[in-house]
């Protein structure tokens, strides 16, 4: 199945890799591509973790959910 993100690479391969924690996006378009991977799978800690850390206590959990 390919990548929610809009990629032809299977999840696994693509968004999941940073979802994981096995390794950090290096482009701005791969962590945008990688937090909607998360929304769709519905990682929601990653969304919270990657979110820029000036802002993040503006965004809640059950906002996300929602």
């Amino acid at each position: 199945m390919s990548c929610p993100c809009g990629n032809s690479v299977e999840f696994e391969q693509c968004c999941d890799v940073y979802i994981s924690g096995e390794n950090m996006p290096d482009t701005a378009e791969k962590l945008m591509r990688s937090r909607y991977s998360a929304f769709v799978k519905k990682e929601h800690d990653y969304i919270i973790e990657t979110h820029d850390p000036e802002t993040r206590s503006d965004v809640s959990m059950e906002e996300i959910k929602e």
